[in-house]
């Protein structure tokens, strides 16, 4: 076997690791997993892989600065570059991380599992409103209609009508 240079292992690490944190996969199935992402990157022009790695560096210093609690000084503020524009980050089925790139239907989970963030410092990352959507449009209205389907609001409304009836 041939050796591995030090920026494909890290690279092929970090695909396979966020892969196996979010896909069920079996102990066994792991060593092929990662022949076969080394394989693929070992097979892209290098330039490509520093490129990427230049245009996240810095969006990954904020991330790694907010999630150890370290807040940056108002004054040396510089915001990072969005990886795409906030106008075309929403759509009515999807949510872009400004971040990464990745289209999400909620953002919330990826930017505290993937980024370490928190949604505020998300938010005061890009110097996004309070009221900017963590959901896409669409998968709220069908999450919001499956609760009201099942009934979800009338239970809470009827279990409080018990106790007050109970305690009077």
């Amino acid at each position: 076997m041939k050796t591995m240079s030090s920026d494909l292992m890290k690279a092929t690490a970090g695909i396979v690791e966020s892969y196996v944190r979010n896909n069920p996969l079996g102990a066994d199935d792991v060593p092929q997993l990662i022949q076969e992402v080394y394989a693929s990157l070992s097979q892209l022009d290098p330039r490509l892989l520093e490129s990427a790695d230049e245009d996240t560096s810095e969006l990954d210093a904020w991330a790694q600065d907010l999630a150890q609690g370290r807040r940056p000084s108002p004054i040396s503020l510089k915001r990072p570059a969005p990886a795409v524009a906030v106008e075309e980050s929403l759509s009515k089925d999807s949510i872009t991380c400004l971040i990464c790139g990745k289209v999400c239907k909620a953002l919330k989970g990826h930017l505290t599992r993937t980024h370490k963030i928190s949604v505020s410092d998300y938010r005061a990352m890009f110097d996004l409103p309070r009221d900017y959507p963590m959901v896409a449009p669409n998968y709220s209205a069908k999450r919001r209609q499956l609760a009201q389907d099942t009934g979800l609001g009338e239970k809470l409304r009827a279990s409080r009508e018990r106790l007050d009836e109970l305690s009077e």
